[in-house]
């Protein structure tokens, strides 16, 4: 059970570190991400990309 935790908890945990990271990157760079992860249905990489693209008033 505490290894199950565990895994749970460092999954989110590289989560929030990708969050971070797509957040920290330039409108550019995010863009060119927006534009990889722009396929429907959108991943979670994706989601978060066009969340931050909206948050920051710019599209594709």
């Amino acid at each position: 059970m505490k290894r199950i935790t565990n895994r749970g908890d460092r999954a989110a945990e590289r989560l929030a570190e990708i969050e971070t990271s797509i957040t920290g990157l330039a409108d550019n760079d995010l863009l060119d991400l927006a534009d990889i992860f722009k396929a429907e249905p959108r991943t979670p990489i994706g989601n978060v990309a066009f969340l931050e693209m909206a948050r920051r008033d710019i599209s594709l």
